[in-house]
């Protein structure tokens, strides 16, 4: 195992959503201490009123859980251990509810006031009702925790319909499977699984989005609705705080791509705050550095005065090639081609 992560963190995740997890981990070879020291999570700490824990720290968790015996078996049990509020406010708002579909759409749209490590999408395809996820950690533990997530999902929406969720079929991010984890998964599903996925992915009946919510009730739909949408990240002052991050951003470049902590300095602010900050309004940092230095660079090269090597320079690239490596990325295209195209009439 590698260092703990910093668990308490002001984004990422609510306390609230990794109860049902921390407990049932008690159950399946974890101690308190192990947790502890590994995580930082500690039970009086995640107990407390608007804690929240780092995504890497549920990583960690799935990680240490992974090397452990039965862990298939630790899975199902915590992801059983769910209920409406162990998601919080968002979670009882889905109850409220008339139908799955309208609950998923709830949950859509105001999951990253509990947790900001994924965002989900909902498509109705020919073969089925999908829910996707979009997770960018490449590590194994993110993997784990894609997989733990989709079943907590299954969970969850058999909790509001009161009835089983007919799932046509999962897909696991993992390489690979072991056979018996696999066969476990597809019990509870009834349903095949399937590794070596781009996203994690469920695929359910079509007809799941239009059962009932058992305990639907409009009175407080509309007082839940309320709540959530004033405790949105407000965007009065975003155009301003981010125009200050990239202004500093800009500003710093030729001395090499400059940190989030030397940004916060130069703002006033605490690394911590600039990073809850920019997260309410649904970005991060290396996201704002990037697209900065991607604005910078088509209008850089524009400027046929400017050589590659002077547009890396000023971008705070260490190499012409990593820049060359970014703008592929940006545009599919080198920096030259990209020259060429905008100069032609």
């Amino acid at each position: 195992m590698s260092q703990a992560a910093k668990p308490l963190s002001e984004g990422d995740i609510a306390a609230c959503n990794v109860i049902p997890a921390f407990e049932t981990s008690l159950r399946f070879g974890a101690t308190e201490d192990e947790l502890t020291s590994q995580l930082g999570w500690r039970r009086q700490a995640l107990l407390e009123p608007d804690a929240y824990v780092s995504g890497a720290s549920t990583y960690k968790h799935m990680e240490l859980m992974f090397e452990k015996p039965r862990y298939a078996e630790f899975v199902i049990a915590a992801a059983r251990a769910y209920d409406a509020k162990s998601l919080g406010v968002v979670g009882l708002a889905c109850k409220s509810m008339p139908d799955i579909g309208v609950a998923m759409a709830c949950h859509a749209r105001f999951q990253k006031l509990t947790n900001r490590t994924a965002t989900y999408q909902t498509t109705l395809a020919a073969d089925g009702l999908h829910i996707r996820e979009h997770r960018d950690d490449p590590r194994l533990g993110s993997q784990l925790v894609s997989d733990y997530t989709l079943l907590v999902a299954v969970r969850l929406l058999s909790l509001l319909s009161d009835a089983p969720i007919p799932v046509r079929a999962m897909y696991s991010r993992r390489a690979r499977l072991p056979a018996g984890e696999r066969a476990i998964y597809e019990e509870t599903l009834g349903a095949a699984v399937t590794p070596g996925a781009t996203f994690a992915e469920l695929v359910l009946e079509p007809t799941v989005a239009t059962l009932g919510v058992r305990k639907a009730d409009a009175e407080l739909e509309s007082y839940f609705r309320g709540v959530l949408e004033r405790a949105l990240p407000r965007p009065d002052d975003a155009p301003r705080l981010l125009a200050s991050v990239r202004a500093v951003i800009r500003d710093h470049l030729q001395q090499g791509a400059p940190t989030l902590g030397r940004v916060a300095q130069v703002l006033g602010l605490g690394e911590r705050t600039l990073q809850r900050r920019l997260q309410e309004f649904g970005l991060g940092f290396q996201e704002l550095l990037d697209d900065t230095r991607k604005a910078l660079a088509e209008g850089y090269l524009k400027q046929p005065e400017l050589t590659l090597a002077e547009v890396a320079y000023l971008l705070g690239f260490a190499e012409q090639a990593s820049f060359f490596r970014a703008f592929r990325r940006w545009h599919g295209m080198t920096p030259q081609a990209y020259r060429t195209r905008s100069s032609a009439p």
